[in-house]
């Protein structure tokens, strides 16, 4: 019974639910003899299920990731960490406001490294829009909640993307004398931040956090069904990729 709830769900969720009625509506075209939408439907039923399964996810995150290591000897002065995603206006336990997924990642590992290596940690994220909120308040207040003393944290709320993150932060290092700073961001997102680090001449030492992929990873029949989180995966790497291609087009 578990096995079939675990081989079921999957397909009454989306996006599986989609491969379903895809695979429905082509059938019922080819018993009408409409070849032609019954094609349309078995490739849109494919190509939906092709890319909502956790290989091609770590097909295209495994390019981003290819190479990252964590650094076993670490020779910094401070922590760079990227802000992410946030929830603005959430209710929270100190205050308003909540790091998403990815933020929260990051100022978790932040945090350890602080731990070991009693360093500063620069928040890097302002506002996105206008009428938006400012990533590094946000993920400050979370810090010292997880007993980072306030003093340590050092905010840059002008950034509103990695370009930015990368310029204010080496403003802020030129203006504290860091010379070694460390730069904490998702594994995903460290090549793209690179390339922007590179291109305002400061040098970092990045330290992913979160990877997904890894050499020896294995995949069972579970990996293949339809998955909303695998999705949410290609569209986060996709995103990477073609900010990338603009960072060294267009920065």
């Amino acid at each position: 019974m578990f096995i079939l709830k675990k081989l079921i769900a999957p397909f009454v969720l989306p996006p599986g639910i989609f491969v379903v009625l895809l695979g429905l509506a082509g059938s019922w075209a080819l018993r009408r003899k409409n070849r032609p939408a019954a094609c349309i439907s078995f490739v849109c039923a494919v190509f939906i299920w092709t890319f909502s399964i956790s290989p091609t996810s770590d097909l295209l995150m495994g390019g981003l990731e290819k190479g990252l290591v964590i650094p076993s000897d670490i020779q910094a002065d401070v922590i760079l960490m990227l802000g992410g995603s946030i929830y603005e206006k959430s209710p929270d336990i100190s205050g308003q406001g909540a790091p998403g997924p990815d933020t929260l990642m990051r100022l978790v590992t932040a945090a350890r490294l602080h731990r070991r290596l009693g360093i500063p940690i620069v928040v890097s994220g302002g506002k996105v829009f206008s009428d938006s909120v400012p990533i590094a308040p946000i993920a400050k207040r979370f810090l010292v909640d997880l007993g980072i003393p306030a003093d340590a944290v050092i905010l840059e709320e002008r950034s509103r993307d990695t370009y930015e993150n990368a310029l204010y932060c080496k403003s802020i290092c030129e203006q504290h004398g860091f010379k070694k700073p460390l730069m904490v961001t998702s594994s995903y997102h460290i090549k793209r931040a690179l390339l922007c680090f590179n291109k305002v001449a400061l040098a970092v030492t990045p330290f992913p956090c979160a990877l997904t992929t890894w050499p020896d990873k294995r995949y069972g029949w579970q990996h293949v069904l339809p998955s909303a989180g695998a999705l949410h995966t290609i569209s986060i790497a996709c995103h990477e990729w073609i900010g990338s291609i603009y960072t060294r087009l267009v920065r």
